[in-house]
């Protein structure tokens, strides 16, 4: 009796095998395709533009006059004059951009502070004319100046390009930008 049963559950078992093999069907093979590509998102903070226009000043003016420009950068503030993370990463970076051109010196962001500082001037609003007196003290002969001014999804980052001699603003220069992660980051980030 138990070879019988034995039998009749291995051919159960074989014959439930075959028809659930039977009844598989395997469809025709489909080529894989893979997403579309989006394009990246932009990342970083993107100053090129403002860099390239200020460069463009001061190398005109580098050509006229035909000697060195000695540039410092002052930190960017907001309209109402309070200077925040993003303003001191605005003038750190735009500074940096605009050393890496032949005929522009740039006076060291540490002069301009220590001068800021000798003048009381390291927080609160920065008048022209007491900047003026802080790019003669660093030996400068123009000044970069910038606000910036949060507008939603953008920030418009105005920069002027004054003469420390005369006080006579030679370029305007108005940007705007997207507020990426890096400048959300930068702005929510304290004094």
């Amino acid at each position: 009796m138990k070879s019988v049963y034995g039998r009749s559950f291995a051919s159960i078992v074989l014959c439930a095998i075959l028809l659930a093999g039977a009844s598989c069907r395997s469809s025709p093979a489909e080529t894989y395709v893979p997403p579309p590509v989006k394009a990246p998102a932009e990342r970083g903070i993107p100053l090129d533009e403002i860099v390239s226009d200020l460069r463009a000043h001061l190398i005109e003016r580098q050509i006229r006059e035909g000697a060195m420009v000695h540039v410092a950068v002052i930190r960017y503030t907001t309209p109402s004059g309070l200077s925040r993370t993003l303003g001191r990463y605005l003038s750190q970076k735009i500074g940096e951009g605009l050393s890496k051109t032949s005929g522009i010196l740039l006076i060291d962001p540490g002069q301009v502070y220590e001068a800021l500082h000798r003048m009381g001037l390291e927080q609160g609003i920065l008048d022209t004319k007491s900047l003026l007196e802080v790019g003669q003290m660093v030996g400068a002969d123009v000044l970069v100046i910038g606000t910036y001014t949060d507008l939603g999804q953008e920030i418009d980052i105005q920069s002027r390009v004054v003469s420390t001699h005369d006080g006579r603003q030679l370029a305007l220069i108005s940007k705007k930008i997207p507020i990426t992660p890096e400048v959300l980051n930068l702005i929510k980030v304290g004094p």
